[in-house]
């Protein structure tokens, strides 16, 4: 709903987009400590209003508040509620006020998925942690962000023993709550328990079956494994409960690549950039596809707008690299090469080992795949499924590779 956040809404339009039949609008005054929020529940075929009410609080009574307009709002549309559901509406995420709306800014950027994002969401979980140190969801919004960093910019090892640390924290706290257990979950995949991730994801949906972000991260799950039906059947779920969520549609292009269905995941991917045209992991998705094609040139150009979009990305410069170097632009490889070796920012190995495969030197690859594995980068989940590898899978240090990783046998 952020995308709608200050605008002229037209009921029926933002209907069509979500595939929902009702809206509820609101605005919020607030004088000091007195909040006066204004509610209207919109009918939205016919745009007529189905109920309105005036709600005058205090500041501090603002999480219990969404508690209490959520009932209302279930009984006006007649929905009756589960036990569970009736005991997430009832249940009290944080006393203060000013730590729920440090972990809403926190979510905000969360969502966004770029590295500088991600950071600044960092920055609002540590607050609203430091102002309620028992605020269960704001730890488990910290372990997502450590994830992602691992996965992305930094040191694997150290994110992620944050990201669990935060995670065990959660759970500690509030052994129901379905993100603390979507956040086990990655951290169980990141750690190649396979099992073990796959109950955690399963638990978290259970919980609560509208946690799109959960039916995401086990979509990408189960697509690392090539269970690839199972995976677009997950991240289908997933856009039905967040429609206008550009990283999960992006993602189902990815997911269509790791199923080597080339021709649609441009089609997906090529639809996120008409979306939005400057959204960056829609180029770097894109990017990929067309190399796995071998449209060298365009997966160049595509890579080239990411990397100019996602600042400090060492990942886009290797596969960048790598395209480089299979459409026979050697000399602009090396230089790449060479900077990466010089760089101060994190270099994932996995992926400096496809530049060096789009180099033609198998040796050098393997060796830092080795190195991947004991620096555990998070990027050996796509041994399988990634087709920049295609070229190593003969070889039995690749081969041992992934049985160590734990992923089944390779089906290619």
């Amino acid at each position: 709903m952020f995308r709608y956040k200050g605008k002229e809404i037209e009921p029926q339009k933002v209907a069509a987009q979500l595939s929902v039949q009702a809206i509820l609008n609101g605005r919020v005054v607030q004088r000091g400590e007195d909040l006066t929020l204004y509610l209207s529940l919109v009918n939205a075929p016919t745009g007529n209003q189905i109920w309105g009410e005036q709600y005058n609080r205090k500041l501090a009574d603002l999480v219990s508040l969404q508690s209490e307009i959520a009932r209302d709002v279930s009984e006006k549309l007649r929905l009756r509620l589960t036990s569970g559901e009736q005991q997430r509406l009832s249940k009290q995420l944080t006393q203060n006020p000013e730590a729920y709306q440090l972990y809403l800014n926190g979510l905000f950027y969360d969502r966004r998925k770029e590295i500088e994002s991600q950071r600044k969401a960092l920055d609002y979980y540590h607050g609203a942690i430091a102002l309620d140190p028992n605020f269960a969801l704001a730890y488990a919004g910290m372990s997502s962000t450590y994830t992602f960093l691992a996965e992305s910019s930094v040191d694997a090892k150290e994110a992620l023993s944050l990201s669990k640390a935060a995670t065990m924290k959660a759970l500690e706290l509030d052994d129901s709550l379905a993100e603390a257990h979507w956040a086990l979950a990655d951290i169980k995949a990141n750690e190649w328990d396979w099992a073990g991730a796959e109950n955690q994801y399963k638990r978290a949906i259970e919980l609560n079956p509208s946690l799109a972000g959960a039916h995401y991260d086990y979509a990408y799950y189960l697509s690392c494994l090539e269970r690839h039906s199972e995976a677009l059947a997950e991240i289908k779920r997933a856009q039905e409960l967040d429609p206008l969520n550009l990283h999960f549609r992006a993602t189902e292009g990815f997911i269509l690549l790791f199923a080597r269905r080339y021709d649609e995941a441009i089609q997906r991917l090529q639809s996120v950039i008409k979306t939005e045209p400057d959204n960056p992991v829609g180029h770097n998705f894109l990017g990929y596809t067309y190399a796995s094609k071998g449209l060298y040139p365009e997966a160049i150009a595509e890579y080239q707008k990411f990397v100019s979009l996602e600042k400090g990305s060492t990942s886009g410069e290797c596969y960048l690299g790598y395209a480089y170097a299979m459409s026979g632009k050697h000399s602009e490889a090396l230089a790449l090469l060479q900077k990466l070796k010089t760089t101060k920012e994190y270099v994932s190995p996995a992926e400096l080992a496809i530049l060096w495969v789009g180099l033609g030197n198998k040796e050098e690859a393997l060796d830092l795949l080795g190195k991947a594995y004991e620096a555990h980068d998070l990027q050996l989940r796509h041994l399988n499924v990634d087709r920049h590898y295609d070229s190593l899978r003969a070889e039995p240090r690749f081969q041992d590779l992934v049985r160590r990783v734990g992923l089944p046998a390779d089906l290619h």
